[in-house]
């Protein structure tokens, strides 16, 4: 999988996200946009192994940058043992997440100045 996972994107949402989904709320949107019940359960249960470290770690961004390194590359692992339509699904989920966190920046940024 490529750089892909500046994203666990899910995880990219989670750690941008001002309040964390809950695992339910994960699964669902990994559902909705494609992946199967089985892969979206194991990207959630790698999101929760690391949930609780992600919240200790608000205003800290190179250890959220470290951890969040941690989780992409286990969740990277884990989707490459899924089957291909759940790596494209994942795939494609990750990639719109990034594209709307670009357009949330830079409408953030566009509010402060």
């Amino acid at each position: 999988m490529c750089k892909l996972f500046i994203a666990v994107a899910l995880l990219a949402v989670v750690y941008a996200h001002p309040t964390m989904p809950t695992s339910d709320e994960m699964k669902q949107a990994l559902v909705s946009a494609g992946v199967s019940e089985a892969a979206a359960a194991g990207v959630v249960e790698i999101a929760d192994k690391y949930k609780s470290q992600f919240e200790g770690l608000k205003g800290d961004h190179e250890a959220g940058k470290k951890l969040f390194e941690t989780v992409k590359t286990e969740t990277d692992a884990y989707i490459a043992t899924q089957s291909e339509a759940d790596q494209t699904a994942y795939k494609e989920f990750v990639e719109k997440k990034m594209e709307e966190m670009k357009a949330h920046k830079a409408a953030a940024g566009a509010e402060s100045a």
